[in-house]
């Protein structure tokens, strides 16, 4: 009877301490679950976010884009080229140069310290 007792209180004992164990265990699984969905909660709102900003950014460089290409479309147009020929009655070609006294000295001065 005795030698029974003993070994019952010793399998008592060893499923209070598997218990026990188990149940901190459970505990500690439970707060980094509730941390993990924290976690997951915050990724998502800023995943949100950043979809939202590329959004924004990709309508923007759609507008900009079309912009851009409406204005070559403008500028190469016949009646561009027109209204450039009638106002532009001149070539934009350098011919002469002249140099007043204070650049001709500059020039100077700078060959002067090259030597």
């Amino acid at each position: 009877g005795r030698k029974l007792v003993a070994e019952l209180d010793q399998e008592i004992a060893a499923m209070q301490e598997k218990h026990a164990e188990a149940f901190k265990e459970l505990e500690d699984t439970q707060a980094q679950l509730e941390l993990d969905r924290t976690f997951l909660a915050n990724l998502k709102k800023k995943c949100a976010e950043s979809d939202a900003e590329f959004a924004q950014r990709v309508k923007d460089r759609t507008t900009e884009i079309a912009a851009v290409e409406d204005t070559i479309a403008i500028l190469n147009s016949d009646t561009s080229f027109d209204n450039f020929d009638k106002t532009v009655s001149v070539a934009f070609l350098q011919t002469d140069a002249e140099l007043s006294a204070s650049q001709r000295e500059r020039l100077a001065r700078a060959a002067a310290t090259l030597e």
